[in-house]
Parts: structure tokens; sequence; C-alpha cells
């Protein structure tokens, strides 16, 4: 059985909040579409972080240079692991996360060559064995097909926020096990997969990255979350890496605008008649009181903006 309540306490609620309003600004920055070499970049991190979260041996450096054309040591599973992840990355914009046949195909792509009965889902009992090695789980095989579809039926129709059904459809995976191997990088990729399909930034988004950052947090968050029968731990911590991740690209990608970008992504994105410094301020909080004076002064000179008051006090209106 999977444990599909959830806890929201406090913190749960902050970041979800925080999340959605960076998703807002990922919209409003225009942050869908990176330019082929920041896609690749995000590729070969996403990889690496995965398998490195199963103990893969790859650095980034080799799994660049198999995603450019080297050809693979057919005696380092390792090097399979990678391609496979690759190929299935490329595969996911036509999957369906909601699709149990999905859901194998994709499985039998990433295990292809690795497991006996890659995309066949298990058939025996396995036995999880937790970290501290004092606690084992047996996980049944009798209807795994059956609670595969309960869940994937859930996160799809659940009228909660799908930030949070997705992190449990990550977590129902890795607990149900369907498979008898692969089954936690199929979990992350597959709630990968949900969240692109509403927000197309998770496409690219390294995410994974930010998981393998805190290892230890993400599998003491797993059993915490099977031995309170209760996920709302879990989705706190996917919260904060989802949060770590677009603060990180919002912040890198905001530096790299020049002010008249800066300005246009701004107005672009106004829903009011009249703003502020601390207004044009929330939107680029990387940037310092001066910066921002200089890009409204500009602006202004311009002819882009209007001005009413001095300093700290002062307004300013778009003119169109």
């Amino acid at each position: 059985m999977i444990p599909m309540n959830y806890s929201i306490p406090p913190r749960t609620l902050a970041l979800l909040a925080s999340v959605s309003e960076r998703l807002g600004e990922v919209n409003a920055a225009h942050l869908h579409h990176p330019g082929p070499a920041l896609l690749r970049a995000h590729r070969v991190s996403s990889i690496h972080a995965t398998l490195a979260l199963e103990d893969n041996p790859l650095d980034r450096r080799a799994i660049a240079g198999l995603l450019d054309g080297r050809t693979p040591d057919p005696a380092q599973p390792a090097e399979l692991e990678a391609l496979n992840t690759n190929r299935l990355y490329d595969m996911l914009p036509a999957l369906d996360p909601f699709s149990g046949q999905d859901l194998r195909l994709a499985h039998g792509e990433l295990m292809h060559g690795l497991a006996l009965d890659p995309g066949t889902y298990r058939t025996g009992t396995m036995e999880v064995l937790y970290a501290d090695g004092t606690r084992r789980r047996r996980t049944a095989a009798g209807n795994i097909s059956s609670q595969v579809e309960q869940l994937l039926h859930y996160v799809e129709n659940d009228e909660a926020p799908l930030l949070l059904t997705s992190c449990v459809l990550h977590y129902g995976l890795i607990h149900l096990r369907p498979f008898t191997a692969g089954n936690g990088r199929i979990a992350r990729l597959w709630q990968k997969l949900a969240l692109m399909k509403q927000w197309p930034v998770f496409a690219y988004l390294p995410l994974e990255g930010f998981i393998q950052g805190n290892r230890s947090g993400y599998y003491a968050a797993l059993e915490f979350a099977d031995r309170q029968e209760d996920s709302g731990g879990f989705i706190s911590f996917m919260l904060e890496r989802i949060d770590e991740a677009l603060h990180e690209l919002l912040t890198r990608e905001r530096q790299s605008l020049s002010a008249q970008d800066r300005m246009a992504t701004f107005l672009l994105a106004l829903n009011r008649r009249t703003f502020t410094r601390k207004d044009y301020r929330r939107m680029f909080p990387e940037l310092s009181p001066a910066t921002a004076s200089r890009d409204l002064a500009a602006a202004v000179e311009q002819g882009r903006l209007g001005k009413a008051g001095t300093k700290r006090l002062a307004s300013y209106w778009p003119n169109s």
C-alpha cells in the first residue's frame, strides 16, 4: 500500500509560496528555452547527479565525452547507464507522466542492457534495508501494476498543487519499487516529467544536482517518510531543492541581462500603472540600489518611463 497522506507544516506552505513566486519570475523573464550550450551543460549536470546518487563513478567530463560521441566501453556498465539516461531525457517530451505504459517504456530505455527485465514490473518480493541497518521493509509484488496505476491516477486527478503531488509521485515510486532495478532514477525522472508538462523550465532545470548535493538528506527524508507513513517531510525536502534550483537559475540569468533587457522584462510583467524603485528591485533582488536607480534613470532618459518625485520617493510609469 502506498502512503499517499502527507502533513503540510508551515514550512511547506512557505516553500510552496516561494517556488510559485520564482516560477512566476521565470515566466516573466522567458527563461523556458535556453541556448544549446546552456542546455547541454544542464543535461550533463543532471545525468551526472542522478547517476551519482546511485554510485555511478563517472564524472561530468566523462559524461560530456559520451554525449559528444565518444565510443563507450562495453565493459563499463556505468557508461551505458549514462547513454541510456541521455536517450530517455530526449524521449521525455513525448511521454505521458500519468501512463503506466509510458512508465514501463521509459524504464525499458533506462535499463536497456543493464537489467534482465527492463520495462517489466517485478514479480518477486523485494527487501529494503534502511541506512542504519536496523530495520528492513519487505515489499510484495502481487499487485504492483494496480498500485502504480493508483498512484498515477491520484497524481493526475488530485486537486492539490502539482508541486506537492509530484513529490508524492517521486516518493511513491521509490516506496513501491515496481522494478527490480533503476527505481530511484525512474522516480526522479518521472517527477521531472510531471513538472515539465506544466512548467517547461523543468525540462532543463538541473534539479538532480541539488538533490545530489544533499544526498544524505535525500535518503534520510525517504526513510523517514517510510517509517512515519507520511511523505510530508520528503515534500518539504524536495520543495527546498526546487526552490534552490530556481533561485540559482534566476540569479545567473539576471546577472547576464543588460539594463535594457531588465527593464523590458520588468515592464512586460508589470501589472500596475505606477511603480517605485522598491518594486523594481523586488523582481531583481540581486541589484544594488545604485544599479536599480541607474536602470530607472536610463529608462527615463530614453523616454521609456515617466517619473514624478525624487530619490526613494520617486514613482515611475511606462510611456506607451
